[in-house]
């Protein structure tokens, strides 16, 4: 057995345990959340990106706004980069005004409310993002609608660290 060969199949193994955010279901839930943002006379822009952050489903219906565009794009992505909805993570920083604007700086980022992470068991497999309702609140709950409709976890309303991981095969130095 070669050395690699171990640390290959438990990466094959952890691979095909995630859910994946199949193109049939991307599709599914543009059009919902379309579906939806019309039922409360909205014209929204829906992104849907992988876990990768490219684009898997969008949905740019006649007469939207052209800048809604990027703005759904970028917050599909910047709440996969970040694994927050984007109206949470922007909130955890409201006192750390140097933190904003590094955020707004960061390249393919953005500090618009509107975005979050497509979770399935709580496995991330992809971001939406919705722009061009009312105001975020309207985002926001087209998204949570769309995320309950399919079974997804739902839109989180506050910020979490994630937790630190041990390394398999390492210790952890007490500090002296």
């Amino acid at each position: 057995m070669a050395k690699g060969s171990t640390t290959s199949n438990r990466a094959a193994a952890l691979a095909g345990e995630k859910p994946v955010l199949t193109m049939e279901l991307a599709e599914a839930m543009a059009a919902e959340a379309l579906a939806y943002s019309w039922s409360i006379g909205r014209n929204t822009v829906t992104a849907i990106c992988d876990d990768a952050g490219l684009l898997k489903a969008f949905r740019r219906p006649d007469g939207s706004n052209i800048g809604c565009v990027d703005f759904a794009q970028l917050k599909a992505r910047a709440a996969l980069r970040f694994n927050t909805s984007t109206h949470v993570h922007w909130g955890q920083w409201k006192h750390q005004p140097e933190t904003q604007v590094a955020l707004a700086l960061l390249p393919d980022v953005t500090v618009e409310e509107g975005g979050a992470p497509i979770r399935s068991r709580g496995a991330v497999i992809g971001g939406i993002g919705v722009s061009g309702a009312q105001n975020r609140g309207e985002d926001v709950a087209i998204i949570a609608h769309v995320l309950k409709k399919f079974g997804l976890d739902p839109v989180e309303e506050m910020y979490v660290a994630p937790p630190a991981k041990a390394v398999a095969g390492r210790k952890r130095k007490a500090k002296a």
